[in-house]
């Protein structure tokens, strides 16, 4: 697929923002958290309301979110300036680690797992319980050709998916898709129609 992405601010109809939640607590750093419903840590909080204005400053007509915690906050935050309701989409929800979920990666390594599976493997290799790499991909991209195209939409969500609807757009290799992954707050736009 040959797709526009920027970090830059839409000035016209059709693109998509995609947000990544702000900040989770310190104390889930090390953690494997993935698709696990844990709380944004204070700063994160605060962010939430700055970042809230700027982006509603852009005036989407659709706002999603993934349905968890740390990225409804910041959509509600916008939503709620604009007079909008935001709708809830687990197709956007974070990467699931199965039984790695809240576990610290040390532990999941010195248990014998080999993460770095998750993206030599992205087709069938998947922590227990949990999903392949091609499995988020393909949510992620039933939920993205499912967009209105002539439609100004902010998503809020997560690394995970935002890297990997960057990597499929640009044709950027699945083991190269965690470089995509952006910061805590960081937008990237996508456009909708070519």
């Amino acid at each position: 697929m040959n797709q526009q992405i920027t970090t830059e601010t839409p000035t016209d109809n059709g693109w998509l923002m995609m947000v990544r939640h702000t900040a989770v607590d310190q104390k889930l750093k090390g953690v494997c958290y993935g698709a696990s419903d844990v709380e944004l840590s204070p700063e994160g909080l605060a962010h939430v309301e700055r970042l809230a204005d700027e982006l509603a400053g852009n005036s989407p007509s659709i706002i999603f979110h993934s349905g968890l915690s740390r990225s409804r906050r910041l959509a509600e935050a916008v939503a709620g300036r604009l007079g909008l309701e935001p709708r809830v989409d687990p197709r956007i929800a974070e990467f699931n680690f199965g039984e790695w979920e809240l576990r610290r990666w040390s532990e999941i390594f010195i248990a014998g797992h080999d993460i770095a599976r998750l993206v030599h493997e992205p087709d069938c290799f998947s922590a227990p319980a949990g999903e392949t790499v091609f499995a988020m991909r393909d949510r992620v991209l039933g939920w993205f050709n499912s967009l209105p195209t002539e439609s100004r939409i902010l998503a809020v969500s997560h690394g995970g998916p935002i890297s990997t609807l960057r990597g499929v757009l640009v044709d950027v290799p699945a083991k190269n898709w965690p470089t995509l992954v952006p910061a805590y707050g960081e937008c990237i736009c996508f456009a909708l129609q070519e």
